[in-house]
């Protein structure tokens, strides 16, 4: 052997070492170790001269790893930028696995960016060549299965991502057991799936299975077992049970404390589920305390221009307007609409979001025109991005509904509320919270109208599905007592207008809500009965309270 044949046979096993080093430090999370290594190993073969087929398919796997660690980030531009280095190396190697795995990633890219329909193009193309390769259904089908399944979650095919998470956990069961880390990975996927659709035990169900077999597999301190008790606490806070949502948060931040760098961006995002349950809770200084660590962690580690760092301006934005501080918050949402345009593009869910977010302040400002305005852009994206069945499209024509009502068009509100109703059952079912929403938008319409049975029928059928989905101590069920109340009120019936305040009243305490400005207000609501009955020494005693409240929330 020469001495150039000697050095690049010692060039290719470093290139090899720091390949399986930074392969170590990816599964360990550690992306920005792993980027090092790969990146030293590309520049050692760009020293060798006489390079084989096993180092091109070496370096066809690193431009493929990389992408994986820049799809994890959100970083769309880097990632096209490495798979189309990878197709690169696939057309030099002519292998049909290579193409597979490239449009594998091209259509998670897609699927990043909202272009769903071509991202389904890309992964069904992915299974037609892999069934070709592999007609006995393998496991590059089953992650093809997965990805797909993935799409339709997105687009709010739910019952389609059940079918395709399905297919590939019957693939998986039977090549890997019941006890591999990607079979939990599948089940916390289905997971996420009922959580979307209100099947919140399902959903528990789900993620228990997972978590059992990382603790098994994995040990009770890696990050992917905080993933999971982070989804758990979702699914708590979209219940209402906000200290079992803090807690479970807690618990996944003390897992990615000791299991990740103190700056890593996985952390930034549990920061910012603690803020969501405190915004929920109206406390809104530490909400805002919680964006501000997660920022600073995200500005650090992924610069000023990412979505996850939209995603955190989007949250601020949230609680000022929640506060009433409508012109902090539109300067949010404008700092995150700036971010999601440049890196997003024009037409993501994720930016019909914030314009959605920008009318919901105009309408709180009682500025109707601009408001619909806001919807209707974010309505046109949704419609040609989701198409016209996603529960997000009948969320934006309940918001447009709102405005309508407030501007006292009352049918044209109960037409809206009527078009986001028939989505809502069609996607998501009858007995969904966000159909309960519907039909008590339907009730303020029917209340403000004088029509005081239509409106408690239909809060009443709000209730029912809330009482059955959320259990019975829910904020949202507070809401609704509130406003049968109100009706009451409205009647005249004042003894039951009270009945149902204090129902309200007894959720909002007992959900630590005591400080909350929706307890104010239903206090002062239980003073003006009591002084219709002449009970006006109770009536001081409530408008005390509600005093009290206002004195500690207000900023």
């Amino acid at each position: 052997m020469s001495d150039k044949q000697s050095i690049e046979s010692a060039i290719s096993e470093n290139i090899v070492l720091l390949y399986h080093n930074a392969l170590t430090s990816q599964e360990t999370n550690n992306e920005q170790q792993a980027l090092s290594y790969y990146t030293q190993a590309l520049n050692q073969i760009q020293l060798i001269d006489n390079i084989t087929q096993d180092i091109y398919q070496l370096q066809c796997d690193i431009y493929l790893n990389i992408c994986d660690i820049y799809i994890r980030q959100y970083n769309v531009a880097l990632a096209y930028v490495f798979i189309d280095k990878a197709l690169q190396m696939a057309n030099k190697l002519q292998q049909q696995d290579n193409i597979t795995q490239y449009l594998d990633r091209r259509g998670e890219i897609k699927r990043l960016k909202g272009d769903y329909d071509e991202a389904l193009l890309d992964h069904n193309k992915s299974v037609e060549i892999k069934l070709k390769i592999d007609q006995d259904e393998g496991l590059n089908v089953s992650n093809s299965y997965f990805n797909i399944g993935n799409v339709y979650q997105a687009q709010g095919k739910y019952d389609d991502a059940i079918y395709m998470y399905k297919k590939s956990l019957q693939i998986k069961l039977r090549s890997l057991g019941d006890n591999h880390p990607s079979i939990a990975t599948t089940y916390g996927s289905m997971g996420n799936v009922y959580s979307y659709q209100g099947m919140y035990d399902d959903a528990v169900f789900m993620y228990e299975k997972s978590l059992n077999i990382k603790l098994s597999v994995l040990g009770d301190n890696h990050p992917s077992i905080a993933d999971t008790y982070h989804n758990m606490g979702n699914v708590y806070e979209a219940q209402g049970k906000y200290d079992d949502a803090l807690s479970i948060y807690e618990k996944s931040l003390k897992i990615q404390l000791v299991a990740l760098d103190d700056n890593h961006p996985y952390i930034a995002n549990t920061y910012g589920s603690i803020g969501n349950v405190y915004n929920y809770q109206g406390k809104y200084d530490d909400a805002v305390s919680m964006y501000e660590k997660s920022l600073q962690i995200k500005l650090s580690t992924l610069g000023d221009n990412h979505p996850s760092i939209a995603t955190t301006y989007h949250n601020m934005g949230n609680v000022y307007d929640d506060q009433g501080k409508y012109d902090d918050a539109l300067l949010m949402y404008e700092k995150s609409l700036k971010i999601q345009l440049s890196t997003l593009g024009n037409n993501h869910p994720s930016i019909a979001t914030t314009y959605h977010n920008m009318g919901n302040v105009y309408d709180d400002q009682g500025k109707y025109d601009e408001a619909i305005s806001m919807y209707e852009k974010s309505l046109k994206i949704q419609l040609s991005s989701l198409g016209n069945n996603h529960p997000s499209i009948a969320t934006t024509y309940g918001s447009i509904g709102n405005v309508y009502n407030y501007q006292g068009k009352y049918n044209d509100a109960l037409s809206m509320y009527r078009k986001s109703l028939k989505i809502k059952l069609s996607t998501l079912g009858d007995d969904h919270p966000s159909v309960a929403t519907t039909y008590h938008n339907m009730g303020n319409v029917y209340d403000d109208q004088g029509k005081y049975d239509e409106a408690l029928s239909m809060y009443k059928k709000s209730l029912n599905i809330q009482l059955s989905t959320l259990g019975n101590n829910h904020p949202s069920i507070a809401t609704t007592y509130h406003n049968i109340g109100n009706v009451y009120d409205d009647q005249g019936k004042y003894d039951d207008a009270i009945l149902y305040y204090k129902r309200a009243v007894t959720i909002l305490v007992d959900a630590h809500l005591q400080h909350h400005p929706n307890l104010a207000k239903v206090y002062d609501d239980i003073a003006n009965c009591y002084d219709h009955q002449n009970r006006h020494e109770n009536a001081t005693v409530m408008r005390q309270r509600s005093n009290s409240i206002r004195r500690i929330s207000q900023p």
